[in-house]
């Protein structure tokens, strides 16, 4: 009986869970789990060097110094391949250095790492502009708007391709954005004057624009309504004639100089043509 107790503890002691001492705990340890920590230090260091390559790749462009920029880069793709905004980059440098099939092919494997990445958007709609490839421009561009409604360029850009073709009312949307975003931008200013002149229906905005153009140096849009006016005028419209002369005077702070004589005679004549 004893002897049977005895067996019983040994079976027991042999197989209760928690019984095996630690030098008895199997040594076999996945390969998986051994390497894992190992493969996620070195992801961070090859990340933190493709960062630091990139990094130091920006700053050459900033110089313009475009062959050296894409050295740089071209080692941060090759240490971190997911680092989108080197390729981005890298991109930008092969456009300036003239591999625009580099450059178009790096924008889009960037688009493939982060999709919404509006800056390669631009970048890939401003190539096809280039090339004449207008419907894949404004493809690209309203991609980039939609991913990202304060791209200046994008918006821009979408302007003056409506503009281009006669989308009056879509080139003042889309230039009434780029002067959200940059609200100094001349450019932007002068052809959201321009589109809204064509528009017509927004007079107000229209002079005071026109006003803050003349104001930073150009004199065009007194010219602009001067010479309307004129045609106006020859065309028997006399009254067209004034509201363009008017225009022409509310938009010049300089109005009375004698430079300006000529514009304040027109608009003499076309009243003194108005009373008959």
């Amino acid at each position: 009986m004893k002897r049977s107790a005895s067996l019983v503890c040994l079976i027991l002691l042999l197989f209760l869970p928690g019984c095996a001492t630690k030098s008895e705990l199997p040594s076999f340890v996945p390969k998986e789990a051994k390497q894992a920590p190992a493969f996620k230090k070195n992801d961070s260091r090859q990340s933190n060097a493709a960062i630091e390559f990139y990094n130091r790749g920006r700053e050459k462009m900033k110089r313009g110094d475009y062959p050296a920029a894409a050295a740089l880069l071209e080692t941060s793709v090759a240490k971190d391949p997911r680092l989108f905004p080197a390729h981005a980059a890298l991109g930008r440098a092969y456009e300036k250095l003239g591999k625009i099939n580099e450059a178009r092919a790096l924008f889009r494997l960037a688009l493939e790492i982060r999709p919404d990445h509006a800056e390669s958007r631009v970048a890939l709609g401003r190539i096809a502009y280039d090339k004449g490839g207008i419907e894949r421009a404004i493809f690209h561009f309203e991609k980039a708007v939609k991913s990202k409604p304060d791209s200046f360029v994008a918006q821009y850009r979408l302007g003056l391709i409506r503009r281009r073709r006669g989308q009056i009312p879509l080139a003042v949307h889309h230039f009434k954005q780029a002067m959200r975003i940059s609200p100094g931008h001349q450019e932007a200013r002068y052809w959201l004057w321009l589109s809204l002149t064509e528009r017509g229906d927004a007079d107000k905005w229209e002079v005071e624009l026109g006003r803050a153009i003349v104001v930073s140096g150009s004199d065009t849009p007194v010219r602009y309504y001067q010479g309307h006016a004129a045609r106006y005028f020859r065309r028997g419209r006399v009254g067209k004639a004034l509201v363009a002369i008017q225009k022409a005077v509310d938009v010049n702070p300089g109005w009375r100089d004698k430079m300006w004589r000529g514009v304040l005679n027109d608009m003499a004549r076309y009243r003194r043509a108005l009373k008959k």
